[in-house]
């Protein structure tokens, strides 16, 4: 039986796939503290723009969603530089998540602000959602910059959203602030945090996109079962909607329950 041939460039995006997961948080750091979870990433092509972060700093879980402009290896290469900005940024000593993102967004800048990049030009961008959990007071609170997430609680899924504007793009000139709001966590509260690619995944067809309302009805619908068990049924659902359509987007999906 003849073996697939590996071309020169495949093999470089297996490499590169290795290198991008091992950036990815493991599963023993979920499981360290958080009660439950699940985690849908698929890029579009090994790998991709979206990326998945989270740290502690004492009793406070910080977690991180982000969508990179473009996908495959220059979207790879954004989220390598914006895991490595969170890793610099998060040392630092705010009380407020939001004020994470505003020094995210400077030293975004400043990465492409320079001699042989023509700052007016750059649209380099990704929108990021951040939250903070203190495992012992229970205080919670989010930033987004252009992202969103969503809540189950209290028998219902709420949709979240902070600032429309993103991490970096074209408004780089402006002095940009990301606010940060507060929230008040039941205990079992179940977050959903998820970029573009599954809910803009178009059908078998091609012709329709699964859509964010589709996306929030399900997750809404799968309340009775556990993460991984709303994992299996979410990845069923993906592929029976898109059968042989090529994959649309880097889709990422992040189940968490506190």
């Amino acid at each position: 039986m003849l073996q697939p041939i590996i071309t020169e460039h495949e093999s470089s995006l297996i490499y590169a796939q290795t290198i991008q997961n091992g950036l990815l948080p493991k599963a023993r750091h979920f499981d360290k503290s958080i009660k439950d979870y699940f985690v849908y990433y698929k890029p579009q092509d090994k790998i991709g723009g979206d990326f998945y972060w989270l740290t502690s700093k004492e009793d406070t879980l910080y977690f991180a969603l982000a969508d990179c402009t473009g996908h495959g290896i220059s979207g790879a290469m954004l989220s390598v530089l914006g895991i490595s900005l969170l890793n610099y940024v998060i040392q630092k000593n705010f009380d407020q998540v939001g004020d994470y993102l505003t020094e995210l967004d400077k030293k975004w800048i400043e990465t492409f602000n320079n001699e042989l990049n023509d700052s007016q030009y750059n649209n380099d961008w990704l929108e990021i959602t951040i939250i903070s959990f203190n495992t012992k007071t229970r205080e919670f609170q989010y930033a987004c910059g252009g992202g969103e997430f969503a809540i189950y609680q209290n028998n219902t899924m709420t949709t979240y959203k902070g600032n429309n504007y993103p991490i970096g793009g074209w408004q780089i000139e402006k002095n940009r602030t990301f606010d940060t709001y507060h929230i008040t966590l039941e205990e079992n509260a179940k977050l959903y945090f998820f970029s573009d690619g599954f809910k803009h995944q178009f059908d078998s067809d091609n012709l329709k996109k699964f859509s964010r309302k589709k996306l929030l009805h399900i997750l809404s619908c799968y309340q009775a079962a556990s993460m991984k068990e709303q994992h299996e049924l979410l990845e069923f659902v993906f592929n029976t909607w898109k059968e042989q359509t090529p994959q649309t987007d880097d889709v990422s999906l992040i189940g968490i329950e506190f």
